[in-house]
């Protein structure tokens, strides 16, 4: 469907994307991984033609509609329902049709009493929920993901997974920015890790083999999360968890200690059940 030759991208003189070239085939579910700030986004819109690449060429099979949901959702006056009723509109879905989506969806994401909430009021997860939603009001040819699951609980995490696989079945290409290794696995059939604007393929079975744990703390006044974890963050009521590698676990304790969080509790991610995430 789409063909990556040579793409490089560059941003006030330094390479983000180096050399890439890749071809995505009808059906397929891609996960690109890799640190916060490694051109992940970058890629993502430059195969949708949000951004145009430095060097190389990005070649479509046809035109394709593509959806698009970003990790950062922007804040805006309007309702939730209202931009989502005016998106739908946009698509070119017809009134009656349209309201009856919303109302399915926003049921299906636990998001009906916040359907009149303006969104600069709305959290970061209720604006991934409505990212989410809009992009599911019509289905599109190519789904891009941008970190789509960061901040969200974990009954819409299912609902989400669930979704993703249904799209799947129905021949929809699904490209997805992403750190969880569960879901990774739950949606995703090739994985690529972006690494100094390299793009290498990443075997599935030693992300699965990684020994992951949940660390939750607590806040005190006005602590901020070092950069480098805020790709793994999730935050909860009275403070926040984070999902990290064994071998991360001292680094990241000692740093969220000296930001002010108070550790109260650590568990190891295989112990959890289906609970996934939640302590």
């Amino acid at each position: 469907m789409i063909t990556l030759d040579n793409i490089v991208k560059e941003y006030n003189k330094k390479i983000v994307l180096h050399d890439i070239s890749m071809i995505i085939e009808h059906g397929q579910s891609i996960a690109f991984t890799g640190h916060n700030g490694c051109g992940k986004s970058t890629l993502l819109k430059i195969i949708a033609g949000l951004v145009q690449p430095t060097k190389g060429n990005v070649n479509y099979e046809r035109s394709f509609l593509f959806h698009y949901v970003p990790e950062h959702f922007p804040q805006m006056q309007l309702t939730a329902e209202s931009y989502l009723f005016s998106q739908g509109k946009m698509e070119g879905i017809e009134e009656i049709e349209l309201r009856k989506r919303i109302q399915s969806l926003s049921q299906d994401f636990f998001f009906q009493s916040m359907l009149k909430t303006p969104m600069k009021r709305l959290s970061k997860g209720s604006l991934q929920k409505v990212g989410v939603m809009q992009a599911l009001l019509k289905c599109p040819d190519i789904l891009l993901l941008d970190e789509p699951l960061s901040g969200q609980d974990i009954a819409s995490q299912q609902v989400f997974i669930d979704k993703m696989n249904a799209l799947r079945k129905n021949g929809v290409v699904i490209l997805m920015s992403c750190h969880e290794p569960y879901l990774i696995d739950a949606i995703s059939d090739c994985v690529y890790q972006l690494d100094d604007g390299v793009l290498t393929p990443v075997n599935q079975r030693n992300i699965k083999e990684k020994k992951w744990y949940v660390l939750k703390f607590t806040n005190g006044d006005q602590c901020s999360v070092p950069e480098r974890w805020k790709g793994h963050l999730q935050y909860v009521e009275n403070g926040c968890i984070l999902r990290v590698e064994e071998k991360d676990c001292n680094i990241v304790s000692m740093e969220m200690l000296q930001a002010g969080w108070n550790l109260r509790g650590m568990m190891n991610e295989s112990d959890m059940g289906n609970d996934q995430v939640s302590i």
